[in-house]
């Protein structure tokens, strides 16, 4: 197989991300630096390193987890006291950090601001990470929001119309209430803070934001710090949304 393909079965990055890698020199296959995309290469012959260290080609991981607020999602943070890894099992590591033979590296497939909370997903498989985050695939995300006041339905066609943010336009998909001051909305993209500046630019405040799908998984019922492996029909239909085989 090529060298990208193999660096994203080992959980380094995504095969795009792992190219450019490879182009940097960061890669080398039996002790040579390779900058070659076409170069193949056999895992269980060849010895791949990346940037000194042994890339490790066990399974591919899924695992979702309900973050709490007040977790930072990032692998290592000086700044952040409380880090969403720190909550995984102890066999899924940072994807920044080198494991042990038993330990798997993992890396989050999108962010939640520190305040925010519920669904995360972490994967050691580059390919489905990297379809899933890019917005050719339009895989849609469900929020929980409670609002500071009484949300006006007639700011309803605003939501879905869309507001310009400094990146550009900022919309949601859908939106269906469920108390006065609680709304659950669908996005499509995953701009710096979306949902919050949303309602922000139409005067509401969010006073929580909680994420409870991610395209076709759902949170469930899953306690706030609490995660567990995706079952084998979950990955199928996380795949088939992003028209991946296999």
């Amino acid at each position: 197989m090529r060298i990208a393909r193999a660096l994203a079965l080992a959980g380094i990055d995504s095969r795009r991300k792992c190219e450019e890698h490879i182009k940097n020199g960061a890669v080398t296959v039996n002790g040579e630096v390779i900058q070659d995309l076409g170069r193949q290469v056999d895992p269980e012959k060849d010895l791949i390193c990346f940037r000194g260290r042994t890339a490790h080609f066990g399974k591919f991981v899924y695992f979702i987890l309900n973050k709490p607020a007040g977790y930072t999602t990032t692998a290592s943070d000086p700044h952040a006291r409380k880090i969403v890894f720190d909550l995984l099992p102890r066999v899924l590591v940072a994807g920044s950090r080198q494991p042990k033979q038993t330990h798997t590296r993992v890396f989050s497939v999108g962010r939640l601001d520190r305040d925010s909370t519920g669904l995360l997903l972490f994967t050691n498989d580059g390919d489905l990470a990297n379809r899933l985050m890019h917005p050719r695939y339009k895989i849609g995300k469900w929020y929980q929001v409670k609002l500071n006041r009484a949300f006006d339905l007639r700011d309803g066609k605003h939501l879905l119309r869309g507001v310009v943010l400094e990146e550009g336009k900022a919309k949601i998909q859908k939106f269906r209430p469920l108390t006065r001051r609680t709304l659950q909305v669908l996005i499509a993209e995953g701009k710096k803070r979306e949902v919050r500046r949303i309602f922000e630019m139409l005067g509401y405040e969010v006073y929580e934001l909680m994420r409870v799908a991610f395209g076709p998984i759902l949170l469930g019922q899953l306690p706030p710090g609490s995660g567990r492996y995706l079952t084998s029909p979950e990955i199928a239909a996380l795949k088939k949304a992003v028209a991946l085989k296999g």
